[in-house]
């Protein structure tokens, strides 16, 4: 062995390493983003979680019970005094669940009659609900070692219920975030893999030199893999019904209506990959960096995004995945609660109609 040779190939490949933005993207960017993530972002100790306080009752024991549900670190309270307005609340998204104190709560339990609240969870994400009862249970605990002792003997009890999923069956709540994984993994990676490798034999640049025009050229990538995508949706969703027996509430307008937008965002954020890379292995990572981290990690799939800082939280509303997320578990386990699927759909077309046109000013200024 030459070691002058190898001291030549050695500084070689330093020189190509330095030249080469894809190895300093997986050496160090992976790395730091993941660091990011699970440092700050991802924890199991869900707290300021929202719920609403159904005060029926205006006694001093109500009273208190509110107050000491209120101070806690672990909800963030809003009282109401309908049972409409919580459920209302909680399908909209805006509270994961509900305290409910009946009327006569006080006088009932001064009279040494049977009083009991009822704590209601949102069951489309069973995780938190489980956090929800626990640490409701234990706060009443602690409200009950407050009373009187002759308050304390089974006089009040608590009633744990679950809403829009009460079999807390986790495959249910998982299919909406699988749902999402796969549309953002299909649809990101077949433009971005497929126009690279255009790229790479030659074939796209001999495209851009044609008469054609930037938006033909867009429109001809996007078409025939959007189609691919809703046959992909549709599969995904006949398989969950057979295999798994996935909820669905909802409607087939509504289900499309939100992946279509969706579907165009993954597309049209492939194209843009494909268009800054122009090279299949640098598009797949940052495919995967833009796609599968995102949606695994800051979407609300698997992590409470309330639990994370607060600028990690601003920072989850540039991905797309969130949104659909949200109304994909919406229309599966609770209906069309429209409020939320429109939002929805309209955050993911405003962001389609502005990838569309950086994608649009990038292809053009490589014609150039």
């Amino acid at each position: 062995m030459n070691i002058k040779t190898v001291k030549a190939l050695v500084f070689k490949e330093l020189k190509q390493i330095r030249r080469d933005a894809s190895s300093i993207l997986v050496a160090f960017m992976m790395p730091l983003t993941l660091l990011v993530i699970f440092g700050y972002g991802l924890s199991f100790d869900i707290k300021h979680i929202r719920i609403d306080i159904v005060q029926q009752d205006s006694g001093k024991l109500s009273k208190d019970l509110v107050d000491l549900y209120s101070h806690s670190e672990y909800f963030t309270t809003n009282v109401v005094t309908s049972t409409q307005e919580a459920k209302g609340n909680m399908e909209s998204g805006q509270t994961m669940g509900a305290i409910i104190i009946p009327e006569n709560f006080s006088e009932k339990a001064q009279r040494g009659q049977k009083a009991e609240i009822q704590i209601i969870s949102d069951g489309t994400d069973p995780n938190t609900a489980t956090y929800i009862e626990a640490y409701a249970q234990g706060l009443f605990n602690k409200y009950l070692l407050s009373l009187e002792p002759e308050l304390k003997d089974k006089t009040i009890n608590i009633i744990n219920r679950l809403w829009f999923n009460p079999t807390t069956e986790s495959i249910h709540f998982l299919m909406a975030g699988a749902l999402t994984m796969i549309l953002a993994i299909v649809g990101t990676f077949l433009t971005s893999l497929v126009v690279a490798k255009e790229w790479e034999r030659g074939t796209m640049e001999a495209m851009i030199a044609t008469p054609i025009s930037v938006s033909e050229i867009i429109v001809s990538k996007v078409v025939p893999y959007f189609g691919l995508c809703i046959v992909s949706l549709v599969f995904s969703l006949l398989y969950g019904k057979i295999a798994f027996n996935m909820p669905f509430e909802g409607s087939i307008f509504s289900m499309g209506l939100v992946s279509s937008a969706f579907i165009l965002v993954s597309l049209i954020i492939g194209l843009i990959i494909s268009t800054l890379a122009k090279n299949q292995f640098v598009a797949g990572m940052m495919a995967v960096m833009v796609t599968f981290l995102p949606t695994m990690m800051l979407s609300g799939f698997v992590f409470e995004i309330k639990s994370m800082p607060i600028w990690l939280q601003m920072f989850s509303y540039i991905f797309p995945a969130k949104y659909f997320v949200s109304s994909v578990r919406t229309i599966c386990l609770v209906g069309d609660i429209w409020e939320v699927i429109l939002r929805d759909t309209f955050v993911l077309t405003l962001m389609a109609l502005g990838l569309y046109k950086f994608l649009k000013k990038k292809l053009r200024k490589n014609v150039e």
